[in-house]
């Protein structure tokens, strides 16, 4: 009959694997790796609040219409355009280059705001300025998927779960190597 291992090789398998987790957690929450903030902008009363919204390189800014009219969250160099938005509609972008974003509303022009977008913090790779786009130009690209910021929290959780799982089954073997 086959040996059963020892529970010495067992707690050692559980240690790497939990070290191994543990340093593509390290990773994956490293400063190069940050996931962006989502940033609210609310529609009301016909103005934009925050008129004015700081980000950061990566951070999300989701515009939302509360009002029960029409409004555009359009930028005034071409950069992006947030097309009709309804009331409880909403339009999200987020920033991969430093600058200064005016905006408005194109069906009520007085409605205005501003995006200042701040370079990555020190550990993060530093993006390009985002040219103005000429008329009957392309616009730039200033936006990358919005799934992208929401990346590690599945991985955390994979690992997590990896972590428990492997420490589980080492307990329960640990358990019947001691009753035999």
């Amino acid at each position: 009959m086959p040996a059963i291992r020892s529970a010495p090789s067992i707690r050692t398998l559980a240690a790497v694997a939990a070290a191994v987790a543990l340093t593509i957690a390290a990773l994956v929450l490293s400063p190069g790796a940050r996931a962006g903030t989502t940033h609210a902008v609310q529609i009301t009363d016909f103005a934009f609040a925050p008129a004015t919204l700081t980000v950061t390189v990566g951070d999300t800014v989701t515009w939302t219409n509360l009002d029960p009219f029409v409004h555009t969250a359009t930028s005034t160099s071409g950069a992006f355009d947030s097309g009709d938005l309804d009331q409880n509609e909403s339009f999200s972008l987020t920033f991969t280059a430093p600058g200064t974003f005016a905006y408005l509303c194109t069906p009520h022009p007085d409605m205005t705001g501003t995006v200042i977008v701040e370079g990555a913090p020190a550990a993060a790779p530093t993006a390009a300025p985002v040219a103005t786009a000429a008329p009957g130009a392309g616009l730039p690209n200033v936006a990358m998927p919005e799934a992208t910021p929401a990346r590690d929290g599945p991985v955390i959780l994979g690992i997590v779960l990896v972590v428990v799982g492997v420490l589980v089954i080492a307990r329960r073997v640990e358990h019947r190597s001691s009753r035999g």
